[in-house]
């Protein structure tokens, strides 16, 4: 049974996201495993695109270079402020959070720093087309910058989503190819998780995000 009630969207449940914090989440999403899958060298500035309560940040910033930046996007202002306080309470200096409204086609603000990598976990498939949210990300990137994303698979579990709120491995190659994101890197972190990581192709449209340059 769903640990959601039916009035809310699964993600904004408090239980939900303390459940990603927890232990039984690493029992299905090891996060060694999923930091082993790609890399952050020469990334100076990294985003965790659906923060939630920064399950992965302390995973990333140890990854990432000393001289790297993490940036935390979060859509849910009172996840943020849970997040600020460990990052004041472990004094933290390379790790900013930035609130983002929620839209169908997500755009990074335009005061952060370019992002090389835009890390995403169990975020796109909250979106009514993620594909169409791959492609905000990718234009919100450097060119040939990567994209990180991490989604439930398409099978029961009594603590995630429902079936119809999860993406499919073979929908999400199928959504990223309609909008020219290649997909460089394929991996499976256990039977309820799957990752990819995404690039533009060369017939992708870079032009939109030129006056960020």
């Amino acid at each position: 049974m769903s640990i959601y009630t039916p009035d809310m969207e699964y993600y904004e449940d408090i239980k939900y996201q303390e459940f990603l914090l927890s232990s039984r989440r690493k029992n299905i999403c090891n996060p060694e495993k999923v930091m082993n899958n790609f890399s952050l060298k020469g990334a100076v500035n990294v985003v965790d695109f659906g923060m939630g309560l920064g399950y992965f940040t302390p995973y990333l910033l140890n990854k990432m270079d000393k001289y790297s930046h993490l940036w935390g996007i979060e859509c849910q202002p009172e996840l943020i402020d849970q997040v600020l306080k460990k990052k004041v309470e472990k004094n933290i200096e390379n790790f900013s959070t930035v609130y983002l409204d929620k839209t169908d086609h997500p755009l990074l603000p335009q005061w952060i720093p370019v992002p090389d990598v835009i890390f995403a976990s169990l975020s796109l498939s909250t979106f009514p087309n993620p594909g169409l949210a791959m492609d905000g990300l990718i234009r919100s990137m450097v060119p040939g910058g990567k994209l990180i994303v991490l989604e439930w698979s398409k099978t029961e579990h009594p603590e995630g989503p429902g079936i119809r709120d999860k993406v499919s491995t073979d929908k999400m190659k199928y959504l990223a190819e309609i909008y020219n994101i290649k997909v460089t890197n394929s991996f499976l972190v256990s039977e309820y998780i799957y990752g990819l990581e995404l690039r533009a192709d060369e017939k992708f449209q870079m032009a939109f995000y030129d006056h960020r340059e």
